[in-house]
């Protein structure tokens, strides 16, 4: 991502977690925001895949609950030649 393309904010962090974030930036060797960006990112990405997951289930529910869905699942199980 460019310059161009980034946003500013402003957080507040509890003391606790600013501290360690100072002792993670010196023994990795990030910045700050470099940190604070993999860990949105990596939230990020854990709340696409629960969309997902969501998803898959209730498609799930919905195929086994739909008598219209498994109609010809019978079919699928004989031979037809």
């Amino acid at each position: 991502m460019t310059s161009s393309e980034s946003s500013t904010i402003t957080i507040t962090l509890p003391k606790y977690i600013n501290d360690e974030l100072n002792t993670s930036k010196k023994e990795l060797g990030y910045s700050k925001t470099e940190i604070i960006k993999i860990a949105i990112e990596k939230f990020l990405e854990e709340q696409r895949v629960a969309k997902i997951k969501n998803a898959v289930e209730l498609m799930k529910n919905e195929y086994k609950d739909n008598k219209e869905l498994t109609e010809f699942t019978a079919l699928d199980r004989e031979d037809f030649i």
